[in-house]
């Protein structure tokens, strides 16, 4: 008969003495924890200085309309004198042609604030969620 041979093995591991492997886990858990929490407070404040970026580029635009309005309106004026001024004998072609391009220029300076301020608002909408 051949003799019988039986082996039985437990591996016991007690977390008494374990280098500090447990406090070292939860020491990376809070520190990544942390640095979760200041990702999200850095995300907060752009999407704050984005917002208050496309706010005061927007007011800066609307601002710029009446700016432009009130150009409009002086060139407007100027160009009526020039053309009196032209038809009475008492000013020159060169005075009138000059009028005239500083009325459309003001109307293309008008022009452009209202598109500039139409894209503004669209940014300012968009930042703020009601524009996707």
């Amino acid at each position: 008969m051949r003799g019988r041979y039986s082996a039985a093995g437990i591996n016991v591991n007690i977390p008494v003495f374990n280098g500090h492997l447990f406090s070292a886990r939860r020491a990376e858990a809070d520190l990544r924890a942390q640095a979760a929490q200041q990702e999200v407070r850095d995300l907060e404040n752009r999407i704050a200085r984005d917002v208050r970026v496309a706010w005061l580029n927007a007011d800066t635009a609307f601002r710029r309309l009446a700016v432009t309005a009130e150009l409009l309106n002086q060139a407007s004026q100027a160009l009526d004198l020039a053309q009196a001024r032209y038809d009475l004998g008492l000013g020159s072609i060169v005075e009138l042609s000059q009028a005239q391009l500083n009325k459309t220029a003001a109307e293309i300076a008008n022009a452009g604030a209202k598109y500039e301020y139409q894209i503004q608002h669209a940014v300012l909408d968009y930042q703020t969620g009601r524009l996707r």
